[in-house]
C-alpha cells in the first residue's frame, strides 16, 4: 500500500488540471441565479452535488455524502474567488491560498482530494454540465476514490458567479 505521502503529488495533479476556461458571464441572468440571499446559495449547492451523485449513478459509482467540512472549503474558494474577481486553485495573497489550506482550515484530514472551479455559469445544472463536459473535470466526479463532497457558490459585485466543487476520501 502506497504511504500518504506517495498519494499527494496524484491528488494535487488532479487539483491542478480541474481548471475551467471563463465564460463570459450574462451578468443579468447571473445576478438572477443568485437569488435573494442565502437561501438561493444552498439550494444551489444542494443541487450541484444532487447533480453529481445523479451523473455518477448514470456511470455507475456510487454517490458521494455532501460532508460539512467539505462544503467549508469549497464556500471558502467560492468567496475569495468572488471577492477578487477572478477563478484559480491557487490564489495567493489570499487568507487560504492553496487547497490543501482550505481543507486544514475546515479540520479536514483527507487521504485524497479534487477540486473543481468555474465562473459564468447560471446555475447548478448549468456548472455540472460544464464540468461533465470536460475530461478532468468529469475525472473528478466521477472517480470512485471519492466519497464525500462539498459545493462552494458565491457572487461578485458585478453579478458574475463562481462555483467550487471539493471531493475527498477521508482519513
Amino acid at each position: 500500500m502506497a504511504s500518504r505521502t506517495a498519494r499527494v503529488p496524484l491528488a494535487v495533479l488532479f487539483v491542478l488540471c480541474s481548471i475551467t476556461s471563463p465564460i463570459a458571464p450574462d451578468t443579468a441572468a447571473a445576478a438572477g441565479a443568485a437569488g435573494g440571499g442565502g437561501g438561493a446559495a444552498a439550494a444551489i449547492t444542494g443541487s450541484i452535488a444532487d447533480l453529481t451523485n445523479v451523473e455518477r449513478s448514470r456511470a455507475g459509482v456510487g454517490p458521494l455524502r455532501i460532508e460539512g467540512r467539505l462544503m467549508r472549503a469549497a464556500q471558502m474558494q467560492a468567496e475569495q474567488m468572488a471577492s477578487i474577481g477572478r477563478m484559480d486553485h491557487v490564489l495567493s495573497g489570499g487568507p487560504y491560498p492553496a487547497p490543501q489550506d482550505r481543507l486544514a482550515a475546515a479540520g479536514y484530514k483527507w487521504r485524497a482530494f479534487a477540486e473543481n472551479i468555474a465562473y459564468g455559469q447560471r446555475g447548478a445544472q448549468d456548472v455540472t454540465e460544464s464540468w461533465m463536459g470536460s475530461a478532468h473535470h468529469r475525472a473528478n466526479m466521477l472517480d470512485g476514490t471519492y466519497t464525500e463532497i462539498g459545493t462552494g457558490y458565491a457572487v461578485d459585485p458585478r453579478g458574475r458567479t463562481y462555483f467550487v466543487q471539493v471531493f475527498g476520501k477521508p482519513m
